[in-house]
């Protein structure tokens, strides 16, 4: 993806797909029952699976993206919320900042 393609991304499913795929390094499917799901290998190699996290619309989740990030040496990542000046909602700005630190991988720190 672009960089005016992260920044065009409107909160929702598919940001919160990409924000899941991309940084939380999860396996995301839609179910026809249980709806769009995310999953992680377990120790065994089975898939845990878990609803798809509001990444995009609840600072809550975006609190994971911001450690995620953090664990990967994007030390800036705790001041994500106010990426954009106010253009976007926190949970939002969190979410397109660490999709355009991928973009950029030197930034982040040693």
């Amino acid at each position: 993806m672009t960089q005016e393609e992260i920044l065009a991304m409107q909160p929702g499913r598919e940001l919160n797909a990409k924000i899941a795929a991309e940084i939380i390094g999860h396996v995301v499917v839609h179910d026809e029952f249980l709806g769009d799901l995310e999953g992680q290998r377990d120790k065994d190699g089975s898939n845990v699976w878990d609803s798809l996290q509001p990444y995009s619309e609840d600072i809550a989740a975006a609190d994971l993206v911001v450690d995620t990030m953090l664990r990967r040496g994007f030390d800036d990542a705790i001041n994500w919320a106010d990426f954009g000046d106010g253009a976007f909602t926190e949970a939002e700005a969190i979410c397109k900042a660490a999709l355009l630190a991928r973009l950029h991988p030197l930034k982040a720190c040693p």
